[in-house]
């Protein structure tokens, strides 16, 4: 009984507040989000490498997930700037015979957006567009004691759009759907060589596509 009227006392403060989302100028978000993306120059790699059978095995599309922190500043009634920064990371593990494919994927995913925003009462939708350039490693780990390390760059563009509802006065929810393209270059060694197939000289890159969703909440002033 006491929860119910707790939820109550709630949702009626909720309605009767007098907050609004053009009260405020700075937001700082945090969360965290699933990416389902195709990369098909490493997707290929790993069927190159891999025995017929297993090579079935691996998908097009598959899932990674990003922990993402954002700042944001209105700069007027419809528009909006946002910097935003998110650490993105896959693994995938396949085995041939003796042979290991054991691999690790990191990419720092910096981005800076120009939002368009619609500003209600209680919430606030954006749709966005932001262009960045990314950094990203691959860990391709042979054995428990063999590492090899693969780096690389690359240009980033992501069209997303979020919706905000105010918790509280300094307080916002999002939920945010994006998609995305990626045009990374090719993945090298510490050493200088690239990453190629066994039956291929093509060098393998992590670029691709793909679609999003993230969760978080916000902190607005």
């Amino acid at each position: 009984m006491c929860s119910r009227v707790c939820f109550a006392l709630l949702i009626l403060f909720l309605l009767l507040s007098n907050d609004s989302y053009t009260q405020y100028k700075y937001s700082l978000c945090g969360g965290m989000g699933i990416n389902y993306g195709n990369t098909p120059s490493f997707n290929d790699y790993l069927r190159r490498e891999l025995s017929f059978s297993s090579a079935d095995s691996i998908k097009s599309f598959n899932t990674g997930i990003e922990f993402f922190l954002s700042g944001e500043y209105v700069l007027s009634s419809n528009f909006s700037a946002k910097i935003d920064y998110s650490y993105f990371i896959r693994s995938s593990n396949y085995t041939y015979q003796f042979y290991v494919f054991d691999h690790i994927i990191k990419i720092h995913q910096p981005y800076l957006f120009l939002n368009y925003v619609i500003n209600k009462k209680r919430y606030s939708f954006r749709f966005g567009l932001g262009a960045g350039y990314h950094f990203q490693i691959l860990e391709n780990h042979i054995s428990t004691t063999n590492l090899i390390t693969y780096r690389s760059s690359g240009p980033s563009l992501r069209c997303e759009f979020t919706y905000k509802p105010l918790l509280s006065r300094r307080f916002s929810g999002l939920i945010s759907a994006f998609i995305y393209g990626n045009l990374y270059n090719s993945l090298k060694a510490a050493n200088g060589s690239y990453l190629v197939s066994n039956s291929s000289d093509e060098k393998v890159n992590l670029g691709g596509y793909g679609v999003g969703l993230r969760l978080g909440i916000g902190y607005i002033f």
